[in-house]
């Protein structure tokens, strides 16, 4: 059923008076699928507020992951396990049972043992601990051996947030525990999760501790000096640099946020404009048919899609469904607020207003024609 086309919401007009005042940002401009002139326009609508960092390209969060993937190393073993506070460790002497117990490390960093009474530990391997209890339990007995074991994480700990089932802490074991390793111990993600995650190292947390706002980018810093959380849309990211992303492996203090997918709107000539719920890597196509089809008078090879970015600036995307639709052209992946809208092709305005103007006489003479026989 076509629809008459609605009046300018709200936002439009606001979009569409900034651009007149001239109000275009200085952001880089490229086409989807139309021929010539810029895609991705950047309007300032008002002083809204500063918006969260968005996703990053693939080849700058390619780049980023392999820096800190050689900072943090190809991964820890038990043995390089940094003991801590809470951690609950299992110590094993041979031939000495007194000294075979659990003991937790306390608030100070110590364990108390039976005959060596208060140990350190904290800050300190697994290697290192074994080789201070067998030093100090050699000057009760000959050759001594000892061995320490880690019962209970407690003091190495990510947190994962957002849309996952546990959302909390999760601790890291000795093991080389990675960033899908840390979704899948807080229950993997929940349906509304969205393909956008923001993954916060321990160094940007203590940048943003020393007063500094890791989610509004690198003032002053560039990201090569790793200034910034990486904030990746998954769906986005080619197989290499996905798998790259997940198999990263975390360390204390990292967090991991897991964004919902939230909603896309649809206004103009749509069958059924509205709101809609974002499916995890939802296609424009899949979003036109979630709306039931674009109505005849669209103008297909000009779609305006909306998207909120970074400080409060609005960028309009323009799409050439046509060439889509045709395999032409690359799908493009909606986000979280995305408005796509479907203005009204001139050419197509006549004889779609021909072809309302026969139905409707058609319809008015047959409810007549009813009405007399009746």
């Amino acid at each position: 059923m076509h629809r008459n086309p609605r009046p300018l919401s709200a936002w439009r007009a606001g979009v569409t008076a900034a651009a007149l005042a001239g109000a275009v940002g200085c952001g880089p401009m490229h086409y989807v699928g139309v021929a010539g002139g810029p895609t991705l326009l950047n309007v300032r609508v008002g002083s809204g507020p500063t918006m969260a960092t968005e996703p990053m390209a693939t080849p700058a969060v390619a780049e980023r992951l392999a820096r800190l993937r050689a900072e943090r190393g190809t991964g820890r073993t038990d043995g390089d396990y940094v003991l801590g506070r809470g951690d609950l460790l299992s110590i094993r002497a041979f031939d000495f049972d007194q000294l075979n117990q659990h003991v937790r490390v306390e608030s100070d960093g110590s364990i108390r043992l039976p005959l060596l009474n208060a140990v350190a530990v904290a800050g300190r391997t697994l290697g290192e601990v074994e080789k201070e209890l067998t030093r100090r339990l050699g000057d009760y007995m000959y050759d001594p051996h000892v061995s320490v074991f880690v019962d209970e994480y407690r003091s190495q700990q990510v947190s994962v947030e957002g849309a996952v089932q546990k959302p909390g802490l999760v601790n890291e074991t000795g093991r080389n525990l990675t960033v899908l390793d840390s979704i899948a111990a807080a229950g993997g993600m929940t349906p509304e999760a969205g393909t956008v995650i923001t993954f916060m190292p321990t160094r940007v947390r203590r940048q943003a501790a020393d007063g500094s706002d890791p989610a509004c980018g690198t003032s002053g810093q560039d990201a090569a000096v790793d200034g910034a959380p990486v904030v990746v849309n998954t769906a986005e990211l080619d197989d290499e640099t996905r798998r790259a992303f997940f198999s990263m492996p975390v360390r204390e203090g990292d967090v991991l946020r897991v964004q919902t997918a939230g909603n896309f709107y649809t206004t103009g000539w749509f069958d059924k404009p509205g709101a809609y719920p974002l499916h995890a890597g939802l296609t424009l196509r899949a979003a036109i048919a979630e709306a039931q089809g674009l109505s005849f008078p669209a103008k297909t090879d000009d779609l305006h899609i909306y998207r909120a970015g970074p400080n409060g600036k609005t960028q309009l995307l323009r799409v050439n469904y046509d060439q889509i639709a045709a395999l032409q052209a690359p799908d493009v992946v909606l986000r979280d607020g995305d408005v796509i809208d479907a203005a009204g092709s001139a050419a197509k305005m006549v004889p779609w207003a021909a072809y309302k103007f026969i139905t409707t006489v058609v319809h008015i003479g047959y409810k007549a024609a009813s009405g007399g026989a009746a």
